[in-house]
């Protein structure tokens, strides 16, 4: 075999060698989500996906909230599985904020979670600057649904502000006042003694 044959035969086996680990390295990146396939987080959600089956849902409206780039609406909710009899209940809360995502994001909050979130909210309320010895602070609580709540200080003016953020694959943010957050917590309240009243 001819040197430049040999050359070539080289460039060629490098050529195919290089391409290989390029393809073994993309197959190791995880694949895009699809919404219609991922594990349910909570009962809610289990319920809200089943398939093949009849689901009865109620709602009923606790309040909404306008804040400083959008609204959130409480509602409590009850999911029964026709077929079974099974049911979940929780709350609700669709977040519509400006800037954010196109549409409503809604998180789904277990009954069994409500009073773990509105501790949360409770202490996270009441944070100020002794929580930490650094200049600005965040206290967060999320719920397995990821629904989140936070309080923090601003950087700009200093001032202790909230929001809540929730959603999935797409997240929206509104920010609020402490005002709207114990306005938000007492909605949240409210839903769940509407849950109470039917049990």
């Amino acid at each position: 075999m001819s040197s430049s044959r040999s050359f070539l035969l080289a460039i060629i086996v490098i050529a195919c060698a290089g391409s290989v680990c390029a393809q073994r390295r993309f197959e190791r990146l995880p694949p895009p989500r699809d919404p219609q396939f991922y594990e349910p987080r909570n009962k809610l959600e289990d319920f809200d996906g089943r398939m093949e089956t009849i689901l009865v849902k109620g709602r009923s409206w606790a309040g909404t909230l306008r804040a400083q780039n959008g609204s959130a609406r409480v509602e409590a909710i009850e999911i029964r599985d026709s077929s079974n009899n099974a049911q979940a209940t929780g709350v609700v809360i669709t977040i519509n904020a400006e800037g954010g995502p196109p549409g409503e994001i809604r998180s789904l909050i277990d009954y069994e979670e409500i009073d773990s979130l509105v501790k949360a909210m409770d202490t996270a309320a009441k944070a100020g600057e002794a929580i930490t010895k650094l200049t600005h602070f965040e206290v967060h609580y999320r719920t397995k649904g990821d629904f989140e709540t936070m309080v923090f200080k601003q950087l700009s003016n200093n001032a202790i502000a909230a929001a809540i953020e929730g959603g999935f694959f797409d997240r929206s943010r509104l920010l609020m006042t402490l005002d709207d957050f114990t306005k938000l917590r007492w909605m949240i309240v409210q839903a769940k003694e509407k849950l109470d009243e039917i049990r």
